[in-house]
This record gives structure tokens, sequence and C-alpha cells, in this order.
């Protein structure tokens, strides 16, 4: 009984000082800017929504979750089938750009410099997660073409869907945060993949600016 009664005071000032005033940060970001845009007709950027909630134990460090919502278009495979007087018929893809939605997820931490200046730059790095758009097909169907007269047929493998894949990535990134008031903030960042390879809904390079609030 005297240990938990020594201990519940403690533990009652950790969480305290964990939800103290002035170490909690909220953002409101213009994410996932990129270029070229998902509109395969358009050369202008595009750009998703995202929050972000960060803590700060002290004001050079913080840690930050990001959740973002970004609209794409990319080509997506579906079958057909002809049929074909006094056969079977036959079977062959059509590709088309269709829209879907992912909602990345970002944890990060970040170094403050110059936190006492209205300008103060950080550096961040940080794992992101995206889950890819579903595909209503996983299996592979083997479409039957003709280029010639038989017995020139052949198999090609296709999968309807878009055909991409969960990625799971390191990223690093740099930024400017300016005072406006003792609580508000905008800031701008870049980010950077720590990888070889993009795709249209996770590129390598990508952009953000917002508003943040002090708590």
């Amino acid at each position: 009984m005297r240990r938990t009664l020594i201990l519940l005071p403690l533990l009652l000032l950790s969480f305290s000082s964990l939800w103290a005033s002035d170490r909690w940060r909220v953002s409101i970001l213009a994410s996932e800017i990129s270029t070229p845009s998902n509109e395969p007709w358009s050369e202008d950027p595009h750009a998703g929504i995202s929050v972000g909630l960060a803590y700060a134990p002290t004001p050079l460090w913080d840690v930050e979750l990001t959740v973002g919502s970004q609209r794409h278009r990319s080509p997506y495979t579906r079958l057909f089938y002809s049929p074909l007087p006094g056969g079977p018929g036959q079977v062959f893809p059509v590709t088309e750009f269709r829209e879907y939605r992912v909602k990345p997820v970002d944890v990060s931490t970040t170094r403050h410099f110059l936190t006492d200046q209205r300008i103060s730059p950080y550096l961040r790095a940080g794992v992101r997660y995206v889950e890819a758009p579903g595909d209503p097909q996983i299996a592979s169907t083997f479409v039957v073409y003709n280029p010639g007269p038989p017995p020139e047929n052949i198999a090609v493998p296709v999968s309807e869907g878009f055909g991409l894949r969960d990625r799971v990535s390191a990223q690093a990134a740099a930024g400017l945060r300016i005072t406006l008031t003792p609580r508000t903030a905008i800031r701008a960042e870049a980010t950077r993949l720590l990888r070889s390879e993009g795709v249209d809904f996770d590129p390598l390079t990508r952009y953000a600016i917002g508003v943040s609030w002090l708590f």
C-alpha cells in the first residue's frame, strides 16, 4: 500500500506533464503536392489535405502523426468478353483511367532550429504507410490474342484492377515555420521518400503548406 501511495502521485505528475499546455500542435495542411499531376492530360500540380498532431517535449523536438487524404487517377485494366459467330468468343483487356482515394499515414520526429526566431527551419525523418486501392481480382487471367490465322494464337497473363500494392517507406523532410502569433504559425516543407521508385499515389518527392496551432 505504501508503494502504491508513492507511485500514484508520480504517475499523475507524468500524465499531467504529458498533457501540459504549449506542448501540442495541430496542423492543417494542403499536402501531397507533387508534379506531374495525377491527371494524365494535365501538367498542373495536384494536392490533397492532411491533419497532423504533434507532441513537443521540448521546443527543439517533436513527434508528429499525420493522416492525409488524396484523390488520384490511374490506369485500370478490366476484361471484356466478345462473342464470335459460330465460336466461343474471345476475352480481351481494356485499360481506362479510374479515380480512387488513398489515406497516407506518416509518423515523424522533427528537430527545430532557431526556435526563438520568427522564421524557424526544421529537419524531420520518419516512416510513411500508404494503402493501395483495392483490386477486384488478384489472380491472373489468361487472355487469348489472335495476331494471325490459327495456330498463331498466344496466351498472355493479364490481371484486372490497378495493379498497385501497399507501400511502407522511410522518408526525410526539410521545412520552415513562420510564427504569426505566439500560438499560430505557417509551415511549409518538402519531403523525399528514401527509396528509388515512386508510383502515382506515392511520389518520391512531395510538398506541403499549411497552418499550425499550439495548445
